[in-house]
């Protein structure tokens, strides 16, 4: 590779020094790679759920115990609404809430790695949605198709306990961007057993043109994925009578 070349594929990739402002289709070093991930994803994410987890806790296992899950998809249940709630008070107060404390209580850090700031104020975007699991790349990669929009997105899984979903599976989760246009779920995703597609599927895309005016995107998230829970329970009591 020659120099010109070298220089044109440096002016795409993301770092500490030279980037304030983060780009999703940018690349990043590895450096900032392990950064984001460590100290800014990992560090929020257990900061947000050691402080509010345990307040939201009965709420979130009655909506759970609403929809007679398992213990093991109730978690994974919680966990996503627990998310949702999050994501929610930021939209509902964007000046006042936890990812500005998170910013305010680690000036320094945010000073030294600006990009990551950037990034973390992404976060105001997020929303949940409903995903369609294509085919794997790499060992911990996967193709995903949004449902609503039809449009393709890369997803990789970059901790070890975050478990990767079945190729043809549907899934309910929270997709945060990462770089070189790649995603991870802030979360495990919901996987809907695979035996009550055939059901759950049809509905889906008719909560989508039933709800398709609706102006909050969190409210109607979680209207569709209590219905549609309910669907795959009543589909799965069936099918082992």
């Amino acid at each position: 590779m020659n120099e010109n070349q070298n220089k044109k594929i440096s002016m795409f990739t993301q770092t500490s020094q030279k980037t304030k402002k983060y780009r999703h289709d940018y690349s990043m070093s590895m450096d900032l790679r392990d950064e984001l991930l460590a100290n800014v994803f990992l560090k929020f994410a257990r900061e947000t759920s050691h402080l509010y987890y345990e307040e939201l806790r009965k709420g979130l296992k009655e909506f759970a115990d609403e929809h007679d899950l398992p213990d093991e998809k109730a978690e994974t249940v919680m966990n996503i609404v627990f998310w949702l709630r999050v994501l929610y008070e930021l939209k509902t107060d964007p000046y006042n809430n936890i990812v500005q404390d998170f910013i305010k209580n680690n000036e320094n850090y945010f000073k030294k790695w600006p990009i990551l700031k950037s990034w973390i104020q992404e976060w105001y975007n997020v929303t949940p949605n409903f995903y369609y699991i294509s085919q794997r790349f790499g060992g911990n990669g996967n193709v995903a198709v949004d449902i609503k929009s039809e449009t393709t997105l890369d997803i990789f899984y970059p901790f070890p306990n975050f478990s990767q979903p079945k190729q043809g599976a549907l899934v309910a989760g929270i997709l945060l961007p990462f770089c070189d246009s790649l995603y991870f779920p802030i979360t495990e995703f919901y996987e809907f057993d695979q035996s009550t597609l055939q059901e759950v599927v049809p509905h889906i895309r008719h909560y989508f043109r039933e709800l398709s005016h609706e102006p909050d995107q969190f409210e109607t998230f979680l209207r569709m994925f209590s219905s549609l829970l309910k669907v795959e329970q009543i589909t799965y009591n069936h099918l082992q009578k």
